[in-house]
Formats: C-alpha cells, structure tokens, sequence
C-alpha cells in the first residue's frame, strides 16, 4: 500500500460526468498507468455555495517524479478550460485534479504540498479514497483511510452514483464503430470485449465461410480471385442485410474497406482494377462507420497470434505476407478513408486478459470523440 500514488478529481460545471471521464482520457495519454478508479460520488460544494460536484478518486502508477505528474494534472486541467488563479477562495469549476498521495512521500514547497494538506477534513475525497485504498496510511498523520474518514470532522454525505468511469462513453458520438488490423492483432477479441461491457451489437465477419479460403493458402496465385470475389460478395450481402434492422450501437470486427488490402496484394494488376471498380459501385451504398479503430502491432507478435488459435487453413501465413498487408493497410488509411480514424497500438498490450489494459483502450478509443 505504501506504492499508491492517488489523486481526486472533481467537477461541478457543465457536463460534470462528462468532465470525469475526459480527465482520465487525457491523463491516459500520458506515461502513466491508471490502476483503481473509485465509483463517482456526488457531493456538496464545499467552502462555498454552488452546484453539487461529482468526485472520484483514482491509483495511478508512474515513473514521472511528483513535480512533472502535478504539471500533468494542471495540463489536463487546462486542456479542459480550468485555468488556475491565485485568487482567494473558492469557485465552481469544470474540472479539478489534485494530488493526494505519492507513495509515502512528505513534500512541502510552494508548488506542491504532498499529501494534499487538507484531504483529511474532506468527505467528498475521503469516501472515494476508502473505496479504492481503504488501509493506506497518511505519512504524516499515520492513520488509514478509513480510520480518517471515521474521525472526519466534515458532516456532508457523499452519495455514490450507479456510473462507471472504466466504462467511458465511446459510443455517444459514434453509434458505429469498426476494428480493423492485420491478420492477428486481435479484432474480434477487442470487438467482442468491447460488445459485452457496453450491450452493442457485435457485427464478425464469417470468413470461416470462404470455401476458397483454405486452397488460397496452400496456393494463392490458384485461388485468389475466387476467394476475394466470394469475400467480396459476402461483406457487400452481409452489410446490407444487417442494416435492415435498426441497431442502437454496433461495434465490427472488419471494414468492408479491408477488400482492397488483400484484393491488392492477392490479385494481378488486370484482376485488380476490375475489382476494384466493383467495389467503388457498390460502396456508395453501404453504411459507413462513425469511426475506424486501427491497431498497430509488430509483425513477431502477429505471428505469435496467429500460431496461437490454431485455424489450420492460417498456418501457412508467412511474414512476408503480413508485412505486405501492414503496407497495404498503411496506404489505405491515408488515400481511401473518409471517417474518422484512431490508431492504437496494441503491441505490448494484452486487452484480453488484463481489465486495466482494456479500459486504458477504451480511453484511447474515446479521446478520438474530443
């Protein structure tokens, strides 16, 4: 317990749940690792009179020493509209990130007080911190969490809200969400994760259905047009039928758009320019998504994927023809897509097994909303 690192947050102008889950996406984006994350609390201003603020506490670990972690938060802060004033008192804000705890450490200098001089008198911070570091000590006042918010002198309660901040809100602005990626980099996985946390409807495709699929691997220059017209054909079919219902959120595990990746690589010059003018008439009629997550991951790790799930028909998938499909993704993405697109690299990131990983995706995924 001695290694926590934690701070607070709060806001009570605007958006106020909204403001929470912008900070932590934009703390994210900094070399630090976002660990417990406390339920949001709603409490009532305190030391003045204004609108009830939302409070959450978080753990955090990094290698950044306090002063450059205190210029993070003051970033984050300005980055959202909060701009610090040496004015007296206090004023209803839009976002407030502070420094509770660096491990154990006792700071005492005119930028930055460590722990937080007045955490101990606050229910709006004590009731988040018990949550998520209950038996942390107080360096100097060597008592627990608990034990300080038990002997807390403040009479205000701190309500606990039904949100959840891991959770942020990826699909408010883009209802339809894509994954694409090279063969192994753990789209389905991240897109079925992603369908199960947030309730969205799951979109696969059914590439196990490509009866050429097999013979293209074991001889491409044989079966390559047969199996990318039949992929071809199945996307288009596929997209059309799905779209007849009406789907709040949907989260796919491909882009239709990924037909010119392979059809390129697969096909000869003369196959290609037929395929693709297929593809540029039957496109104006399909749904485009709100927004394309692409995942970058190094061609080792693709191959140690790929060995992993054991599909038979993969394992003759060699390094060249991954290395050609990541420079055909790469110049897909700059010349043919129109929507917006987020790049996440996943190459040292297991978002399968590892919750705090996923939601640090999740963060990622929704900074491209702001």
């Amino acid at each position: 317990m001695k290694d926590q690192i934690i701070i607070s947050l709060g806001s009570n102008r605007g958006d106020r749940l909204e403001s929470l889950y912008k900070a932590l996406a934009l703390l994210d984006s900094h070399p630090l690792k976002i660990n417990s994350l406390s339920k949001v609390y709603e409490t009532p201003s305190w030391g003045f009179e204004s609108e009830p603020f939302y409070n959450a506490c978080v753990t955090l670990e990094t290698k950044l020493n306090p002063k450059s972690l205190l210029d993070i938060l003051l970033d984050v802060e300005e980055k959202m509209g909060r701009y610090r004033t040496k004015k007296n008192g206090y004023e209803s804000r839009i976002i407030d990130l502070d420094l509770l705890f660096y491990r154990s450490k006792i700071i005492f200098s005119s930028e930055l007080k460590v722990p937080h001089p007045r955490l101990h008198q606050r229910n709006f911070v004590l009731a988040p911190l018990c949550e998520i570091a209950p038996k942390f000590v107080h360096p100097i006042l060597h008592q627990t969490s608990e034990e300080l918010f038990q002997k807390s002198s403040d009479n205000t309660t701190a309500t606990p809200l039904i949100y959840d901040l891991s959770l942020p809100p990826i699909f408010k602005k883009f209802p339809y969400i894509v994954i694409e990626g090279n063969i192994g980099v753990g789209k389905t996985t991240l897109a079925t994760k992603i369908a199960k946390y947030y309730k969205a409807t799951l979109l696969t495709e059914s590439f196990s259905n490509n009866p050429f699929l097999e013979d293209f691997y074991k001889n491409p220059k044989s079966f390559a047009l047969q199996a990318e017209k039949f992929f071809l054909n199945d996307r288009f079919e596929n997209d059309i039928s799905f779209w007849r219902k009406k789907h709040d959120f949907v989260i796919a595990d491909f882009s239709i758009y990924k037909s010119l990746v392979f059809s390129k690589i697969n096909l000869d010059t003369l196959e290609y320019n037929t395929y693709k003018k297929d593809f540029e008439n039957r496109i104006k009629s399909i749904k485009k998504p709100d927004l394309l997550i692409f995942l970058k991951c190094g061609i080792s790790k693709l191959k140690a994927n790929i060995q992993s799930r054991e599909r038979s028909f993969e394992k003759n998938i060699n390094r060249n023809y991954l290395i050609n499909l990541q420079k055909g993704y790469k110049e897909l993405l700059k010349k043919n897509i129109s929507f917006n697109i987020k790049e996440i690299d996943v190459n040292k990131k297991d978002f399968e097994s590892d919750e705090n990983t996923f939601e640090s995706i999740l963060r990622a995924i929704f900074r491209a909303s702001f």
